[in-house]
């Protein structure tokens, strides 16, 4: 009984446990959210970064989202597929496309932010304003 008392208090001051616990509480609001809009939760960053910065290469996408090769091209494709974003040829490459957002994506972008807003409301309603902050400040510097 002691190892099992031992074994839960030191998950629950577990930072990994901590955080993949809130990651699945907020994945799980994020993809509620964005089916009522017609946004996968796949592509939803994608679509985030690309309205902050329109035109960058398949790579440097991937980086900046910390995602992996294979995963970033899926998610251009379904971009694509959807009529998101659309690929153009890179004038200082030509192996590599940049990725740029339609008329359709910009517009689907736009909604993102107050959805991000609402869901991240809903999970940090027990914290205050401060604590709120806070808490961001500190996983910015862990992330880097």
């Amino acid at each position: 009984m002691t190892q099992i008392r031992n074994t839960k208090a030191v998950r629950q001051a577990s930072f990994g446990f901590l955080v993949q616990t809130i990651a699945r509480v907020l994945d799980g609001k994020m993809k509620t959210a964005l089916a009522e809009v017609g946004v996968d939760t796949k592509i939803f960053a994608n679509l985030m970064l690309l309205n902050e910065e329109d035109g960058v290469n398949q790579r440097t996408l991937g980086a900046k989202l910390h995602f992996p090769e294979y995963f970033t091209s899926r998610n251009v494709d379904a971009l694509v597929k959807e009529g998101f974003a659309e690929r153009r040829p890179d004038p200082k490459s030509r192996r590599s496309y940049l990725i740029f957002l339609t008329d359709r994506g910009r517009e689907k972008a736009s909604e993102l932010p107050e959805i991000v807003r609402k869901v991240n409301d809903d999970v940090l309603t027990e914290l205050s304003p401060k604590e709120r902050l806070e808490i961001v400040e500190l996983l910015q510097r862990v992330v880097k």
